[in-house]
């Protein structure tokens, strides 16, 4: 269980003296012991503090043993905690290690000026990675920090491949790395440490021929590789002074979908699960049905786009119609590439008395060729509904919103229901759960 939150807020929290206390949340084993906000945690259980990490580990222990600097005073507290129960505190992390590769396809280089400045921020931090599932290119990873993972046992970590032929590697990123991928991942891998990882595909440079081989290369370490993800490469209209790249067509989509699962079935063979598995992008792209919950096993990538429309079918199986919500109408905004199975989810549900219209909403913000939901602004939403009062509710794609439950262009559910003068919600991928946030909403 994770036993502390970790904020990404404030800059500097990381220093020499250890690392401050964002918020304690009242009666938590962190409140009780005494441990306030703008404390600075400097040693833990004896050991001084580099990180947030440190404590982070030591934080699964029942007893902590901290000494705190409050006011440039020091403090010794103890922290109890009953087995499974959170901390209570959140700690500033600080500014993550950044990334230091130039990758032609880096989303980060495709979006336009004016958004939020965190968005801009390209990190390549080992201790997110772990955290959160942030990806990896593992080309600034210092000896000290191999240890650290090590001696942590931080797994797993999240690993962005894309080839493990190195010229084809140098070439997507920008620059030679100093140590082939396949050489670190083996090191830590005979460690103990497992990984996740991903290819994003760009034609013309890693697919085809070489994209089978950075499959076998992974597939044949299925030990400590726990899972690949082959996504499509995603462009938007902002690429001025960027190379020239193709995008992933219909035909090239279900090639790669097909190379997939060649390897896939021979993985079955081997071991209980599949390895590779394609994003949801591939077969909507391709024209090609959603496989079913079998092909994604544990489902270890859904962040990445992978198998989450699959849990969206599988929700709507056997759907129940609450009946507060007989006869009312409904908007599901979502992204052309996922409209037409939204469709068939909420067909059923119209020919019951509840009306949905399914909204594909096109991306101003990032272009045409951008047809994902993820990616939508709460200004291209609020634009594909130029008139919502014949409607009773919106709802949202699950992930347009971030962890602090803003927009790309940092709207909030609020605002976009002041906006529209009716209730909006976030849809969640069981359909169940969505029509049971809309009952809620509008019957109080």
């Amino acid at each position: 269980m994770v036993a502390l939150k970790v904020s990404k807020k404030g800059a500097g929290a990381r220093t020499s003296k250890g690392v401050k206390v964002s918020h304690v949340r009242s009666a938590s084993p962190a409140a009780k012991a005494g441990l306030k906000a703008d404390d600075i945690i400097a040693e833990v259980n004896g050991k001084k503090v580099a990180d947030f990490l440190d404590i982070f580990v030591a934080a699964f222990e029942d007893r902590l043993a901290l000494k705190v600097r409050r006011a440039g005073k020091d403090k010794n507290l103890e922290v109890k905690r009953v087995k499974g129960q959170s901390l209570g505190a959140e700690l500033e992390a600080g500014k993550p290690t950044v990334c230091n590769n130039n990758c032609v396809f880096c989303f980060v280089d495709q979006m336009p000026r004016g958004l939020r400045q965190g968005l801009y921020l390209k990190d390549e931090d080992y201790r997110f990675s772990f955290l959160h599932g942030n990806y990896l290119t593992l080309t600034n990873l210092s000896p000290k920090d191999e240890k650290r993972i090590i001696d942590m046992h931080l797994w797993p970590l999240y690993v962005s491949v894309h080839s493990t032929d190195e010229d084809v590697r140098a070439r997507l990123m920008g620059k030679k790395p100093g140590e082939d991928v396949i050489s670190i991942l083996d090191r830590l891998g005979s460690e103990g440490i497992g990984f996740h990882t991903q290819v994003v595909v760009v034609p013309g440079m890693n697919d085809g021929v070489k994209l089978g081989r950075t499959l076998a290369d992974l597939c044949s370490r299925h030990d400590f590789i726990l899972s690949v993800s082959v996504v499509p490469v995603g462009l938007t209209c902002h690429r001025e002074g960027l190379p020239p790249l193709k995008m992933v067509n219909s035909a090239l989509a279900g090639e790669i979908v097909a190379v997939i699962q060649k390897f896939q079935d021979e993985m079955r063979r081997a071991t209980w699960r599949g390895v590779v598995y394609a994003a949801d992008e591939l077969f909507l792209l391709g024209g090609l049905d959603i496989p079913p919950g079998s092909y994604y096993d544990d489902y270890p990538q859904t962040d990445n786009g992978v198998g989450l429309m699959r849990m969206l079918l599988d929700s709507a199986e056997g759907l129940r119609l609450p009946a507060a919500l007989k006869g009312k109408k409904m908007a599901f905004v979502t992204g052309a590439l996922a409209a037409p199975h939204i469709e068939k989810i909420t067909s059923t549900l119209s020919k019951r008395g509840f009306k949905v219209d399914v909204i594909a909403a096109a991306n101003r913000l990032f272009g045409p060729m951008v047809t994902v939901s993820g990616l939508l602004s709460g200004a291209d939403m609020l634009d594909a509904l130029p008139d919502a009062s014949e409607y009773d509710a919106v709802v949202l794609p699950p992930n347009v919103l971030n962890a602090d439950g803003v927009t790309l262009d940092d709207m909030t559910i609020k605002d976009m229901s002041d906006r529209l003068g009716l209730p909006v919600l976030v849809g969640d991928y069981d359909f169940k759960e969505t029509l049971k946030r809309l009952k809620n909403e509008l019957t109080g």
